[in-house]
């Protein structure tokens, strides 16, 4: 009734305010549940600023701390804050109402050195740490979050349990110790490629005693100084753990981790100072490890065969770079860790089939298996895996020369569950491979093929008569492929998404079957195919009216009026790509941008956009620089 509100007397603040909190525990956080909420009166408006849970920031442009300060003062009750400075700020504040968002700039590159502007008088003014922050290459600061929009969000939000604040290149340890004095609940910090200095983790670690994850990948301006300090304060409580590409990462650090540590899951570490005592510090003293990640050059047969002795309830390890490695510790690590299911091998070049019998013989739970660049592993290395280990769901092999066809035999009759598929620049492998593998492996979903320059029609036909689930299918530069193989795939298998990149054989008639066999796809590369034409783009435009997102570069055939019918059909198209494509003029691109309504981006060459056609694509367009 107008003028009369019957609902709002009805319903006390309690009664409300679950409501409202039920709708932000939606899917994605209910984020356009709750903007529809805090539209209905000033009374929901309130409520649901006083429940919103989550928010996702920029950090980029001149307002940046006076968006972080607006967030905190109407949304007290945040939780969960990610600050990114490689994003946008128009594309992500959505927490703050259109009409009092401050103005906004495109964010620059992250790598830029930038201008910070003069402190407002509303802002909080602090002294930060010297020498905790690198100046710019002219001398000025940068224009994007600084520690002045930390401190505010640290006094606004202290129940905050999670911060993330990725590639904030600005702020330094005086807006940490801000966030470790009044964010006493904080779990969860990412500081991913920060420039913090050592008094600001030192303080995390004494303000933030519940602090459970931490992520230093890429972190620079600390020493190992200031993870011993965090450690030796909150080490009790952290479960997970990343330093990666850090220079001043040195064993003392993973020693205190050993010794502080106790409770870590979750550990990365990627470093060319760490040594065996480190690692075997790190063995001894987390026993509680699940998932290790190690790139640790310098490290070798010692320090893996202290993991296999220590941590026997390790399930996921990752092993890459390892010039020292060998079978003998990989052995060890197989004997110790029987609750390994996940195992990736990265360029371990010493490794041969003996290491990977002993997994498959004592690791009968692995499920899935990486193995890239490991050049001295031959045929019987697959076979052993095939033999012993029936509960694997996914294998990825790259640039393993040596495998031949027989191993895959044994994968056939062993891995019936298998799901995945994963071959790239495995220059023995053909047709058989492939078919052994669709005869044994029937619950086969993805299938991801790159380079195979022996494998053709035979395998695709064996695939789609035996893997009737297979969803994802990936032929990138398999020149053998035709029509043949694509057109049996098409009758027997309903694909999401599939890569042609490359199959130079495929031509109109193999994509009109894959256009009315599989009206579910959402994802379709068919760049490089040189005979394809506007056929091919009609028929996908009918019969695919799912479809989010299509790559069509160097395809010289495809015209304006190609992709006019592809429009017509495909109105759920949110990315496309179509450069080198000389049969597409500035109409075409223009065809795109105004019958794709729900795009988000276009890959073209900037000659061929209209400026009327600019105007009206805003920030969808990105081009390719082609010297024209």
């Amino acid at each position: 009734m107008r003028g009369a509100d019957l609902i709002n007397p009805a319903l006390p603040d309690e009664l409300l305010d679950d409501v409202i909190r039920r709708v932000g525990a939606g899917p994605g956080g209910g984020k356009r549940d709750l903007d529809a909420c805090a539209l209905v009166c000033r009374r929901w408006r309130r409520l649901e600023r006083a429940s919103r849970r989550s928010a996702r920031l920029a950090a980029s442009g001149e307002r940046a701390d006076e968006v972080l300060r607006l967030v905190a003062e109407r949304f007290p009750a945040l939780a969960d804050v990610s600050v990114d400075e490689r994003l946008t700020a128009a594309g992500v504040v959505g927490a703050i109402p259109r009409s009092r968002r401050p103005r906004q700039v495109q964010s620059p590159s992250p790598f830029r050195r930038r201008r910070r502007l003069p402190v407002t008088s509303n802002a909080v003014h602090i002294a930060p740490f010297p020498l905790d922050q690198p100046t710019g290459d002219d001398g000025s600061e940068r224009s994007c979050l600084t520690d002045v929009g930390l401190t505010n969000l640290a006094r606004g939000c202290r129940g905050l349990e999670k911060l993330s604040l990725i590639w904030c290149s600005a702020i330094s340890s005086t807006g940490l110790v801000r966030i470790a004095e009044n964010c006493k609940n904080l779990t969860s910090l990412d500081l991913q490629a920060c420039y913090i200095g050592d008094p600001g983790l030192i303080a995390v670690g004494e303000g933030c005693k519940k602090l459970q994850n931490l992520n230093l990948r890429f972190v620079e301006g600390t020493t190992d100084e200031g993870l011993i300090g965090l450690v030796k304060s909150c080490g009790q409580s952290l479960v997970s753990l990343a330093v990666a590409t850090c220079v001043w990462l040195t064993d003392a650090s993973l020693c205190a981790v050993g010794s502080h540590c106790p409770n870590l899951e979750i550990l990365s570490v990627e470093s060319d100072n760490v040594r065996d005592e480190g690692v075997k510090s790190i063995a001894k003293g987390c026993r509680q490890l699940k998932t290790l990640k190690l790139q640790c050059i310098a490290a070798g047969d010692d320090a893996l065969n202290a993991i296999g002795l220590f941590c026997s309830l390790l399930q996921s390890l990752s092993l890459n770079n390892f010039e020292r490695f060998t079978d003998r510790s990989l052995s060890s690590i197989a004997k110790g860790c029987k609750n390994l299911t996940d195992l990736v091998l990265n360029d371990c070049q010493l490794l041969t089939d003996s290491s990977l019998e002993f997994v498959a013989r004592s690791c009968k739970k692995l499920a899935r298996l990486k193995i890239n660049g490991c050049q001295n592993m031959e045929t019987a290395a697959l076979e052993h895996i095939g033999r012993w280990c029936p509960g694997l769901l996914e294998l990825s092999l790259i640039f393993c020369p040596r495998i031949q066809n027989s191993a895959f035999l044994e994968i056939g009759r062993g891995c019936s569950l298998l799901r995945s598929l994963y071959l790239v620049d495995c220059s023995r492998i053909s047709d058989s491979a492939l078919c052994h593998i669709a005869q044994g492996c029937k619950k086969l979903t993805e299938l991801s093929i790159r380079r195979g320059y022996e494998i053709g029609d035979k395998a695709l036909i064996s695939v789609a008569e035996n893997c009737k689930s297979l969803r994802e299918l990936t032929l990138q530069f398999c020149e053998r492929v035709s029509d043949a193989g694509l057109s049996a795939i098409a009758e027997n298998c309903s694909l999401h998404k599939l890569n042609l990149c490359g199959c130079t054989l495929i031509t109109d008639i193999g994509l009109t079957a894959i256009a009315r066999g599989c009206p579910d796809l959402v994802f379709l590369d068919i760049s490089v195919l040189r005979i394809i034409g506007d056929i091919a783009l009609a028929e996908i435009g009918e019969g695919c009216p799912k479809l989010k997102e299509i790559a069509l570069s160097h395809c010289p055939e495809v015209t304006d009026v190609g992709l006019g019918h592809l429009v017509k059909g495909c109105l759920q198209i949110e990315s496309c790509q179509m450069v080198y494509c000389r049969q597409i003029t500035s109409a075409g691109v223009a065809t795109i941008i105004s019958g794709c309504t729900r795009l988000k981006k276009l890959l073209v060459e900037e000659w061929k956009v209209s400026e009327r056609t600019r105007r009206r694509a805003g920030p969808v367009l990105s081009f390719l620089c082609t010297g024209l």
